[in-house]
């Protein structure tokens, strides 16, 4: 991915601004911080990774789409425990790799079955959407397909956030070229520029400046959301080329 012009952004590029509040800070903070805040920011986390996490207990410990569901929601809330969260630290790596790791301690540990009894029956429930009814895949390695899912949360996030900004700028159009040409298109859809001219009612011209600009949009979009999962430029290179592979390394 290129470097930032916006420095609003709080990403490091050619300007200096400094690294972005990351995941790993965010959980650290919440020992001594304000708890109520900090479960506020879990719940912002527990959106975006709810997918991912709950495929990878289903496929890594075959459970059923209930047993899932609740490992997930407790996984969450365990982290709000003194105990784990000191034991938080950058230096494990990446954070998706932290968290990967520690879903397999957790469902090992039964920690369900303990922290119900450390919190009673009127725990507190973090507001997740409910994930479809569906199998994972079957063949794939768990550990790749919680990459895949990964990647994918951290996508369909940033294109939330892209949509609600192309649409406040009074750009809904722009956005809905780009999603056809680049991602919701047919395969044996025509999404050549004079047919994308045609459909949308723009010139050429247009076609190729506006996804040139989506397009570059939505890269420093992903690359923000994988530099908060870990704690140096250098490393979120190696996610990001992890993640989307040739993606991250266009210019």
């Amino acid at each position: 991915m290129g470097g930032m012009d916006d420095a609003s952004t709080g990403i490091r590029n050619g300007g200096g601004t400094s690294f972005p509040l990351t995941h790993w800070s965010l959980l650290q903070s919440a020992a001594d911080g304000d708890q109520g805040k900090f479960q506020a920011s879990l719940e912002e986390l527990a959106q975006l990774y709810w997918r991912p996490i709950y495929t990878y207990v289903r496929r890594r410990w075959t459970k059923t789409s209930e047993e899932a569901k609740d490992l997930t929601q407790d996984f969450f809330l365990a982290l709000l425990e003194k105990d784990i969260l000191n034991r938080l630290s950058p230096e494990r790596g990446r954070f998706r790799a932290y968290v990967m790791g520690a879903l397999d301690n957790f469902v090992r540990m039964d920690y369900r079955r303990r922290a119900a009894q450390h919190r009673g029956g009127g725990a507190i429930r973090l507001s997740m959407e409910v994930v479809e009814e569906t199998e994972p895949a079957a063949g794939e390695p768990p550990e790749k397909q919680f990459a895949r899912e990964w990647a994918d949360a951290v996508l369909q996030d940033a294109l939330e956030e892209m949509d609600r900004e192309y649409r406040a700028r009074g750009l809904a159009k722009a956005f809905e070229l780009f999603r056809t040409a680049d991602l919701d298109g047919p395969d044996d859809a025509d999404v050549g520029y004079p047919a994308l001219a045609r459909r949308f009612q723009v010139s050429v011209t247009d076609v190729t400046n506006w996804l040139h600009r989506a397009r570059r949009r939505l890269r420093e979009l992903v690359e923000r959301r994988v530099q908060q999962t870990v704690s140096d430029p250098v490393e979120a290179q190696g996610e990001l080329r992890d993640l989307f592979g040739t993606f991250a390394r266009e210019a």
